[in-house]
């Protein structure tokens, strides 16, 4: 039989070198080798479960339950005068008789001591199922029945709890799943006496666990232990880091916890490091927009402005951007709070307000350092904004993001700020605005008949006699049955939509002499806006029309 390290190089989901540093740490810690690659984080354990279910023909929980129920109640349960705590402590949930054989799930297959101990008391062949580490922790839970209070625990017990193997499995495999299932940010938040976990999928949350209450304090500080920050502190929020490595890929986390009536909420947000840029073609944008886009990014100064909400893929516009400009012969310095993604050849400065680094103080530095291009992280103030129009009329190209519900609001904002109109009309190159819509699950997908008698009552008619020629293939609205893959939600995975301006002179003379009556203007000039940016997609099947509602109102 092929060793499990050789079928995982097998399929790619590990290396050799991986194999090698996974056996030496199996001799030193012992357990099995599937074990110490999912502890060193080179692949997870839904790679290696459906390898061992096959090698050794073993049903997972999942198949198992396609044809047989668990017992509503623990008690219907057959302990064969166990306890369960021994159960707990062999991490081995029993099932019960099916067709004259006794099933258990276990965490260890291969643990032959507790196969003969069950053996021993049932009289008929025992067989293990296999199960992931969330899954029979979802068991097991089902034997507790005491659930500790959120403050019965000190700073010590807590700090002890946090560093335990339970604790600190029960982390990493939140953080796991919260990979497989592509989620931008987990939420750890307790309510009226619920602690429960959240992934944020798409732009949209899901519940997918709840703890316990007793299991909120040791989870939150093992997360704080992970981010070096101070467990004893309930009373004020905290900001964090954490860098781990899962499924051999490496990721940043962010961590904010916030004090709030029943203890302490959690936000994670994950940044994986691999992720890398896209190029400018990976944007999606319509034809229209990308030669506005590339109009923008032949300057050779001005600001260049990307506007919305928190979430809403600025950065990762801004990226793009840079991954277009960057070239040796451009000395490229950014400015962020934080540095989400490492770019090779760009100068990266990360803020700290802490000890005074802010975005105003390090951009007077950056001036002097003889950049072609400055990418400013957020203008959150007067002084940035100041700076960054200053740095675009002395001969630099500066890329920044703004905080507004559409591109014509830049302008208003940053008057609000203080910033003279003609300032801005002779500074600013271009606005894009931008919002993120799910897309269409392309594994459940099927026509939707009723969208364009929708479409129609919002105006279709209009959009498409005006853009429908930049739909580059026969219209057809779609919508999602809902699957497993996209978790019943109908939609996978997310794509941009845009509405952008370039400051033509007919903009910059407008905007010196009524800035209030711009956005009409635009609209009159044939500006797209987000909502009709969004149809469009819309109508191409990437997206729908419910979906950009949500989204552009």
């Amino acid at each position: 039989m092929q060793p499990l390290g050789e079928l995982l190089i097998g399929i790619g989901r590990i290396t050799q070198h991986d194999l090698t540093v996974a056996l030496d740490f199996q001799k030193q810690h012992g357990g099995r080798i599937g074990q110490a690659l999912v502890k060193l984080g080179s692949c997870s354990e839904e790679d290696i479960l459906p390898l061992v279910a096959e090698q050794w023909e073993l049903p997972r929980l999942s198949d198992w339950l396609h044809e047989n129920k668990l017992p509503i109640d623990v008690e219907e349960l057959n302990l064969l005068g166990l306890e369960s705590e021994w159960w707990q402590a062999q991490a081995v949930f029993p099932l019960g008789f099916r067709n004259e054989r006794f099933w258990v799930v276990m965490g260890d297959v291969f643990d032959e001591f507790v196969l003969d101990i069950i053996q021993r008391r049932v009289k008929q062949p025992v067989c293990p199922v296999l199960v992931s580490t969330h899954e029979l922790r979802q068991l097991l839970l089902l034997f507790d029945k005491k659930e500790l209070g959120v403050n019965d625990y000190d700073t010590d017990s807590l700090q002890d709890l946090a560093s335990g193997a339970p604790i600190v499995q029960y982390v990493n495999d939140t953080i796991q799943r919260a990979l497989d299932a592509r989620a931008s940010d987990i939420h750890f938040e307790t309510y009226r006496g619920v602690f429960r976990v959240r992934f944020r999928v798409d732009g949209v949350l899901h519940e997918v666990d709840r703890p316990g209450p007793g299991m909120q304090a040791p989870i939150i500080s093992r997360i704080k232990l992970m981010a070096k920050l101070d467990i004893s502190e309930k009373r004020l929020p905290q900001d964090g880091r954490i860098r781990i490595r899962l499924s051999g890929i490496s990721l940043d986390l962010r961590v904010a916890t916030t004090p709030c009536v029943m203890g302490e909420d959690v936000v994670m947000r994950l940044l994986v490091s691999e992720e890398g840029v896209n190029q400018l073609s990976d944007l999606g944008l319509h034809h229209d927009h990308q030669q506005l886009v590339q109009k923008m990014l032949q300057q050779s100064n001005g600001i260049i402005l990307v506007t919305g909400p928190t979430g809403s893929g600025k950065s990762t516009t801004l990226y793009t951007f840079l991954q277009h400009l960057f070239s040796d012969e451009r000395k490229i310095i950014t400015v962020e709070d934080p540095v989400e993604y490492q770019i090779s050849g760009i100068t990266q400065i990360q803020v700290n307000a802490e000890i005074g680094l802010t975005f105003a103080s390090i951009l007077r530095s950056v001036l002097r350092q003889d950049p072609d291009i400055v990418l400013i992280g957020e203008i959150r103030d007067r002084e940035t904004a100041e700076i960054a129009v200053q740095a675009a009329l002395t001969g630099h190209l500066v890329l920044s993001t703004l905080h507004t519900n559409d591109a014509p609001g830049a302008f208003v904002r940053l008057m609000d700020m203080g910033i003279p109109a003609y300032l801005l009309a002779s500074s600013i190159v271009g606005v894009l605005g931008q919002r993120l819509v799910r897309k269409v699950c392309p594994h459940c997908s099927a026509p939707d008949d009723n969208a364009l008698e929708q479409a129609n009552a919002l105006g279709w008619a209009e959009i498409s006699q005006q853009w429908g020629a930049l739909i580059n293939h026969q219209i057809q609205f779609k919508q999602g049955a809902g699957c497993p893959e996209c978790m019943g939600s109908g939609y996978r995975s997310r794509r941009p939509i845009f509405e952008m301006l370039f400051t033509d002179e007919a903009i910059r003379h407008n905007l010196s002499v009524a800035p209030d009556r711009l956005k009409a203007e635009l609209t009159q000039k044939g500006m797209r806006s987000l909502q009709q940016d969004g149809f469009l997609f819309a109508a191409s099947g990437q997206t729908t029309i419910d979906e950009v509602l949500r989204v552009a109102g």
